[in-house]
């Protein structure tokens, strides 16, 4: 027994480093399982995090969008009032220039009188030209 007394003890240390490793390999494990979920709950926190500031973004476009098309409307709504009130004058424009200007029968009747004025301009100029050339010695 003596002599198994040493290789008891050899035998008990032996199972001792061999019962401590295979515990620290289930405790470490044990600890990479935790970091491992402890990190993947940080992950998907973040991720919804993310997701979250995604979906406001989003939604703040949207809105934003809304607004600049009911904008670009509003100004489109305003040209086309531009546009009719720039026809409505000049119609208003054209309607004064038929009532107020020279009608054609007064411009007709002013064409005649200035050919007549004219014409008897000449025939006075023509007259003067004959006197003087009489005049003239030749």
């Amino acid at each position: 027994m003596k002599e198994l007394y040493p290789w008891i003890s050899v035998g008990v240390v032996i199972l001792g480093f061999i019962g401590q490793g295979l515990f620290g390999s289930f405790r470490l494990g044990q600890a990479v399982g935790e970091l491992k979920a402890a990190l993947k709950k940080q992950i998907d926190d973040e991720r919804d995090k993310i997701l979250a500031e995604i979906k406001r973004l989003e939604a703040k476009f949207a809105d934003e969008q809304r607004n600049q098309d009911h904008n670009f409307g509003e100004v489109g709504h305003a040209m086309r009032e531009k546009i009719a009130s720039v026809e409505n004058k000049i119609r208003e424009v054209e309607i004064y220039g038929r009532d107020n200007y020279v009608k054609i029968p007064d411009f007709e009747r002013a064409i005649e009188r200035l050919s007549a004025d004219l014409k008897s301009g000449l025939g006075e100029i023509r007259d003067d030209i004959r006197e003087l050339l009489k005049m003239k010695p030749s």
